[in-house]
């Protein structure tokens, strides 16, 4: 499941840029919030700082696009453009609660890293992954332009209200984003890894799956990972 891209060496982002800030108490934004309920929080604080710091490194370079550039642009100018969109939190399920018997819903962790989906014209070019190290929101990679895009879509689809999360299952190669509508159960939106690690065909109307139709397939793939 690649939805990390770490910036080659001779893109030069450094895991210690300047940008940090203090992390502080919890982060207070909501996983996927509208622009109007967006909170500047140290996390999303220290993503616009890596992301003007980034576009910073590359702007003599107008008129070119280095090899492997993480972001989905034509031109390293277009940067110049770009800006934050929504963040939200990643969750790793936990292998041995799903295997035990809990729903995938239950078994999420959250593992402290926030990504912040990178915007232009409206449209998604890439993501930027946050961790706390030290007391400090670092900013470690740019990418998953892919991920981000697909993750859009199933964004946008969504009622106003819905909460949404991200899940990933390391073990099985898979992961999900998890919708949430007023009282209804928990329905997931499988990205194109699990997609693939669990061969599941595409479906008509919203492609959403209820946790019914997920689990068999899902918890087969891990036990045989934790076999392993």
């Amino acid at each position: 499941m690649k939805t990390r891209y770490l910036i080659p060496a001779g893109l030069a982002l450094l895991a210690g840029m300047a940008c940090a800030a203090q992390a502080g108490p919890p982060v207070g934004e909501t996983d996927f919030a509208a622009p109007a309920a967006r909170v500047e929080t140290p996390a999303r604080s220290s993503a616009d700082a890596a992301l003007r710091q980034f576009a910073a490194q590359f702007r003599s370079e107008a008129g070119s696009l280095p090899a492997g550039f993480p972001l989905q642009v034509g031109d390293v100018a277009e940067l110049a453009d770009a800006s934050l969109g929504y963040g939200f939190q990643v969750y790793d399920v936990d292998a041995n609660s799903l295997a035990a018997g809990s729903s995938l819903s239950a078994a999420a962790r959250a593992t402290g890293s926030w990504r912040f989906a990178v915007m232009r014209e409206g449209r998604p070019i890439g993501l930027v992954t946050l961790v706390q190290e030290g007391g400090q929101w670092q900013a470690v990679s740019f990418g998953g332009a892919g991920l981000v895009q697909e993750m859009d879509a199933v964004v946008q689809a969504q009622a106003t209200g819905a909460q949404l999360r991200y899940l990933r299952v390391p073990q099985a190669t898979a992961d999900f984003v998890e919708v949430r509508s007023g009282a209804k159960a928990a329905r997931f939106a499988p990205l194109r890894a699990a997609r693939e690690a669990l061969l599941l065909k595409a479906r008509g109307g919203d492609g959403l799956l209820s946790e019914a139709e997920l689990l068999p397939e899902l918890r087969d793939a891990v036990a045989r990972n934790l076999d392993r």
